[in-house]
């Protein structure tokens, strides 16, 4: 049954390559081929289409970006109770934040309706210093200590 599909195939290939021999259906087809090729192609943006199209992406990324600092900020001002690994890793995200927010250029500040960005004011702990946990508010402060002995290299 396979073998006859595969012949059915062959046979195909076979009429078009003889139909191409020929002028007017090389023609046809040719034609036939460049209106399915026409209509179906990626369409061509005018560089006003891009530019447009490229503000409002920049647009939506600053708005995300916004959105995940006043949630960070969020953490901060209530990350005592964590661990001194997650209170670091807020730390860093938000600089990182920072710096990705910094990379997006000015887009047309009369359109771009996300461009502010109001902080919440929070005491910013130093990087060394872990927050006291009510756990351990009890007992001296200590340095969370990460044990990897039983990793590989």
């Amino acid at each position: 049954m396979a073998v006859t599909g595969d012949l059915v195939i062959i046979a195909i290939l076979f009429v078009i390559a003889v139909l191409m021999t020929r002028d007017r259906p090389r023609a046809w087809l040719l034609a036939r081929g460049s209106d399915f090729a026409e209509r179906h192609a990626r369409p061509e943006h005018t560089p006003e289409w891009e530019l447009a199209h490229a503000e409002l992406w920049l647009m939506a990324r600053r708005r995300q970006l916004n959105e995940d600092l006043r949630r960070i900020d969020q953490l901060l001002l209530h990350d005592a109770g964590m661990s001194a690994t997650r209170q670091l890793g807020n730390r860093l995200a938000r600089q990182q934040l920072l710096v990705s927010l910094a990379q997006i250029p000015d887009v047309l500040p009369g359109r771009d309706r996300y461009s502010a960005y109001e902080p919440v004011s929070y005491e910013p702990v130093a990087y060394e210093l872990a927050a006291p946990s009510p756990a351990t508010a009890s007992r001296r402060a200590s340095v969370e200590v990460l044990d990897v002995s039983g990793w590989r290299r």
